[in-house]
């Protein structure tokens, strides 16, 4: 009976050590989301200013002559 008790606490202290290794994990996992999400909100940005400043120069009054080759 003791054996199984051993047996047991065993298995319970290998379970415990997963759940945590686990845990571990999934904080890394969210802090890598966490940093994406604020990397692509910036790049969301910058291309949302980038798109202002072209339509800000092309205000129609400005036709450019096609290239050369044409």
């Amino acid at each position: 009976m003791e054996d199984r008790f051993a047996e047991l606490e065993t298995q319970l202290a290998h379970q415990e050590e997963a759940i945590h290794q686990l845990n571990q994990v999934v904080y890394q996992q969210q802090k890598q989301i966490d940093a994406l999400e604020l990397g692509a909100k910036h790049l969301m940005g910058r291309i949302h200013t980038l798109s202002e400043g072209l339509s800000d120069d092309s205000d129609g009054d400005t036709v450019e002559p096609p290239p050369p080759h044409y």
